[in-house]
């Protein structure tokens, strides 16, 4: 079926003749290293009661529209981006591709790629997000279908990662360039220490595959704050800018902001970051003054709490660990985050025997409390630097 068949039997809140009815807006892709937009996520808007696009899908599958929705979602983004100056048109354009989108006959037949030509551009300008929350049943045909985008020019990614049930199955058949974080895992990201744990791991993964990590749906500074200090190094959302009908760059306040935060990190762009403030987790602190039994509910309310940092203003005063339930360590090992772990290391060791086992508290150079590294984390890392100087 042709472009222009299908836009003919839709409906007038997806086309007008040849005219697309929804509308396009653009949210930008920042590297935090250095505050540059590497690309451009397109969303989509209906009109009147459609406006929101889960709205305005939701609507088109249910009428059994959902490829002419596309088709009018991708004509209306084209010609935008059609018209921007041509250093605006470099950076990549992320477009939502669902699977039954993907899989459907004609988005393989040549009119995709006819419709960018039409608008003088080509496959390499668009970066297909396959989004987690609608699965592939078929593993062999996600692997043939992406594969055959790849061979075409379109870049991939996996959108919604941590959403569904299906993202670590499509991730592997997929090898996509980008994988998207959902905003599950970033929304308060500064306030579980399990979100941390697993973002973390996401990091590492990412950069063995030589995958970029996206971060979508950062909203705060102490969620980029934390997003930070674990590695993300790209990320998208509210707090960098809200969609507009045309790209738009982070603004003047923003790049002030990013600029203090990556000083206060001490980022380093180099994956064998040896300083502390690379391990961080944000643990759970509370006010020195809370009362005992306070403190112990929060220990019977959540039985994987390990420790609780006593905080006096932003600063560390004091550390309870479950196995210490009845004691305040008023005297805990506290280290700035610059230090080296291999430093670390040894100076953790040398604690007396009732401590010997306690996390150690990281603070930034004014003293303020950043996270914590338990000595698993600890002797682990130290582990693995030993070993590679040691393999070089």
């Amino acid at each position: 079926m042709s472009f222009h068949s299908s836009s003919t039997q839709a409906p007038a809140w997806l086309w007008n003749g040849d005219e697309p009815s929804v509308t396009s807006v653009f949210q930008p892709i920042v590297d935090l290293l250095h505050g540059k937009v590497i690309g451009h996520e397109v969303l989509s808007r209906g009109p009147g009661q459609w406006r929101e696009a889960t709205a305005l899908f939701h609507q088109a599958r249910m009428d059994g529209f959902t490829w002419e929705l596309e088709r009018a979602c991708w004509t209306s983004a084209l010609r935008c981006i059609s018209t921007l100056p041509a250093e605006q048109r470099s950076a990549p354009f992320f477009f939502n591709v669902s699977p039954d989108v993907l899989s459907d006959p004609r988005f393989g037949d040549g009119s995709t790629v006819a419709l960018l030509a039409r608008y003088g551009l080509t496959p390499r300008h668009l970066v297909l997000e396959i989004t987690e929350k609608a699965a592939f049943e078929d593993h062999a045909l996600i692997q043939r279908l992406t594969r055959q985008c790849a061979a075409e020019g379109f870049g991939l990614a996996l959108d919604d990662f941590g959403a569904g049930h299906s993202g670590l199955v499509t991730l592997v058949h997929s090898a996509p360039q980008f994988i998207k974080l959902d905003q599950a895992l970033v929304r308060d990201i500064h306030r579980y220490s399990y979100q941390q744990h697993l973002v973390k791991s996401l990091v590492n993964f990412a950069a063995s595959v030589d995958a970029v990590l996206i971060a979508e749906g950062v909203e705060t500074w102490d969620e980029l704050a934390v997003l930070l200090r674990l590695g993300i190094r790209h990320v998208q959302g509210y707090l960098i800018a809200r969609p507009a009908p045309t790209p738009v760059l982070p603004t003047t306040e923003f790049e002030t902001a990013r600029h203090k935060a990556m000083r206060a990190l001490d980022f380093r762009e180099r994956e064998d970051d040896e300083t502390v403030g690379s391990m961080i987790i944000r643990r759970l602190c509370v006010d020195e003054s809370l009362p005992i039994d306070e403190l112990h509910g929060l220990f019977r309310e959540a039985p994987q709490l390990d420790h609780v940092v006593l905080l006096h203003g932003e600063q560390p005063k004091a550390l309870v660990t479950r196995q210490r339930l009845l004691e305040r360590d008023e005297h805990p090992l506290v280290v700035e985050d610059r230090m080296a772990i291999t430093t670390l290391a040894r100076v953790a060791m040398k604690r007396g025997p009732e401590t010997l086992y306690e996390p150690v508290v990281v603070v930034d150079a004014q003293g303020r409390f950043l996270g914590t590294v338990t000595m698993r984390q600890l002797i682990h890392r130290a582990t693995e630097l030993l070993e590679r100087r040691v393999s070089r």
